[in-house]
């Protein structure tokens, strides 16, 4: 685990030469946190020289793949309760970004504390036991981390000029003792700071903190697209310092240089996310989530260790049934198919169409299917990472 105990780097004097580093990091951090946390420390690794000499270091240490772990606390009762917790998977070399979100009122054990939902860690023990209790969750310890609180966020937010998002259902809820003022229409509209913060944290419906989580993902998506928008670089020296004044991370100049590129390649469609399962229970009179060890396991390997490749099959053959099986095939190696049906035309080679950009992803299908021909299709708005036109050639290898 990485120690929070980095130099911290004053770049406040040149904030307008660092703009852009501080730019990645900040929709890293908004795209990971939804609900964040902190006072700013942008950390150096401790026993380098810290500034400028870090950008020409390898990103992340030149590792193939990151962990970081985002929390968002909410301090409004002075508790400091984790509002928000996601664990994010990065490879630098593939562009490839994955998060799974761990909902508040998870039953876990919190070390050294016994046993109680996840989002006491932080209030017992700040961002440390935070990281100590979601390494024991999940099997694997974490290279960094990201902080912000409810009132960074809103900040940040309202520096990059709010954001386009579509409003499902009329949400109205107030709590004084939270700050806590959502009052929302439904339809497509632009929120301010306040106004989307509301939004990804209301929970007071039947779908109660799983429904949160779900609106989390998508506010989260609307942040990472109108930072990628070349409408926002006016704005961006705001960004930064709202940055400096909020965020809390002990990644460097390096790292954050390395973010950058990561997340314009991967795009906000191109992130890999989802929710970590369990079963509604009352433990000790509160209103808890239980967890099953092994489906915990299964969830990490298939989102966070890139098991978890979204697919669409359509059978260009004239066999009956071949997408099916096919299908059968590709879930029992842990992969995600949306969904089979038939291809517009017949096809004698297997083709992969791969739409993110990220070959690898098209590889592994590939290695399942014993074949198969890759090819490039952006496509942002498919909902697939990658689709599969099945040929006559995947008719052989299956009989």
């Amino acid at each position: 685990m990485t120690s929070s105990n980095g130099v911290r780097v004053a770049y406040r004097r040149s904030r307008f030469q660092w703009w852009w580093l501080i730019w990645a990091a900040a929709a890293l951090c908004l795209f990971t946190s939804g609900m964040l946390i902190g006072a700013v420390t942008v950390g150096a690794v401790p026993g380098t020289q810290g500034g400028f000499l870090q950008l020409f270091s390898a990103p992340f240490g030149g590792r193939d793949r990151v962990s970081i772990l985002a929390v968002g606390h909410d301090n409004s009762q002075g508790k400091g309760l984790a509002d928000t917790i996601i664990a994010v998977m990065v490879w630098p070399k593939t562009g490839e970004i994955a998060a799974l979100s761990i909902p508040r009122d998870s039953w876990v054990s919190v070390p050294g504390m016994g046993e109680s939902k996840i989002n006491a860690s932080h209030s017992l023990g700040g961002m440390q036991l935070t990281i100590q209790t979601v390494e024991m969750l999940l099997g694997f310890p974490f290279d960094y981390y990201v902080e912000v609180d409810v009132p960074g966020l809103t900040s940040l937010v309202d520096a990059i000029g709010g954001v386009d998002i579509d409003v499902e259902k009329r949400m109205k809820y107030h709590d004084h003792s939270q700050q806590l003022n959502i009052d929302l229409q439904p339809g497509v509209q632009h929120l301010n700071g306040e106004q989307a913060v509301g939004y990804a944290r209301f929970r007071h419906d039947a779908t109660g903190d799983l429904g949160r989580i779900e609106r989390q993902q998508k506010f989260l998506r609307a942040v990472v697209r109108e930072l990628l928008s070349p409408d926002h670089v006016l704005r961006l020296p705001k960004v930064a310092d709202t940055f400096l004044k909020t965020v809390n991370t002990n990644m460097t100049l390096s790292d954050i240089n390395g973010l950058k590129r990561i997340v314009e390649r991967a795009g906000p469609e191109g992130m890999r996310m989802a929710m970590l399962p369990g079963t509604p229970d009352t433990v000790h009179g509160q209103s808890v989530l239980v967890l099953d060890p092994e489906q915990v396991q299964q969830t990490v390997n298939r989102v966070l260790w890139g098991q978890g490749i979204r697919v669409r099959l359509l059978n260009g053959t004239d066999v009956s049934g071949l997408a099916a099986k096919t299908a059968e095939l590709l879930t029992e190696n842990g992969y995600d198919v949306l969904e089979t049906g038939n291809a517009e035309k017949k096809s004698d080679t297997t083709l992969i169409l791969d739409h993110r950009g990220q070959s690898r992803r098209a590889e592994r299908v590939s290695s399942v299917l014993g074949g198969g021909v890759i090819s490039a299709a952006p496509d942002g708005e498919n909902e697939a990472d990658v689709t599969v036109i099945l040929g006559r050639d995947m008719e052989r290898r299956t009989q």
